[in-house]
């Protein structure tokens, strides 16, 4: 009779840990499934971020493709893990309805950053952006190529919200009579472009900018020698100045929107 209790036992003892091995194996693909659901939504996240972060025109439509693609891909996973949740597919639908409208608006213009703040956020997101490229190059979801097109791309859009930034600060300068601050920030902007023209494709840029600081020079000059000599005498000929300075700052304008523009496509 003991032999029989002690066998009823024992096949309890193993269906016990049959239940509790497949109670964990359950449990444990619970957990799994999670992490990924909460690691897909984040990353859908920041991919969303980044591409309705920056103003419109602002990327290039290879880097905006790049994240829509990106999007498209945390959707369609999401969809399949959570089938139920009918936003999933509703976003699967936007982000591929707006690849393909991404896609037609190839001959839009470029937009230029006029704000310090939209400078400052646009550069913590180039930088974001940059590290999405090198993430996906690691996992092999783009090849060497395309690494690096995209890395010129980012790289050229920082130095280009960079001189932006300098040249924003200069003309702020200019508008309250800071001469020698605004030579200054035309300076930074000179600097920055220099920097980044191993190819000589900012030599015009580069070479406006010099003659807008020569103009401000002058500038400094005469009115430094106006003030000490007769204050009023300074008025006409800072007049002509203001006159010159923009007219060379319009040449300099025209000249950035070409190479924007060429850089984006090149």
């Amino acid at each position: 009779m003991s032999a029989y209790v002690i066998a009823g036992i024992f096949v309890l003892l193993i269906l016990l840990a049959g239940y509790l091995f497949i109670s964990h194996s359950i449990e444990k693909k619970r957990i799994q499934r999670q992490r990924l659901v909460t690691a897909l939504r984040a990353r859908r996240n920041s991919f969303r971020d980044l591409a309705t972060g920056f103003p419109q025109g602002f990327l290039s439509n290879d880097l905006t493709g790049l994240l829509y693609r990106a999007l498209i891909d945390c959707c369609e996973q999401l969809s399949r893990l959570e089938p139920n949740d009918p936003a999933h597919a509703e976003n699967l639908s936007l982000y591929t309805n707006l690849l393909a409208a991404q896609k037609e608006a190839s001959g839009q213009n470029k937009v230029r950053l006029d704000n310090p703040q939209q400078i400052k956020e646009a550069n913590h997101l180039l930088q974001e952006l940059h590290k999405f490229v090198l993430q996906q190059s690691a996992l092999n979801h783009i090849n060497q190529v395309q690494t690096e097109a995209y890395t010129d791309q980012i790289n050229r859009l920082t130095l280009q919200i960079t001189v932006d930034g300098h040249v924003f600060n200069a003309r702020q300068a200019q508008q309250i009579g800071k001469v020698r601050l605004a030579i200054h920030h035309y300076g930074l902007a000179r600097k920055a472009l220099a920097a980044g023209n191993g190819s000589h494709l900012f030599d015009k840029q580069i070479a406006q900018l010099d003659a807008v600081m020569a103009k401000l020079e002058e500038k400094a000059d005469v009115s430094g020698e106006a003030a000490t000599a007769n204050g009023a005498t300074a008025t006409p000929k800072r007049q002509v100045d203001d006159s010159t300075s923009s007219k060379e700052w319009k040449q300099f304008e025209e000249e950035n929107e070409k190479w924007k523009k060429k850089s984006i496509y090149d």
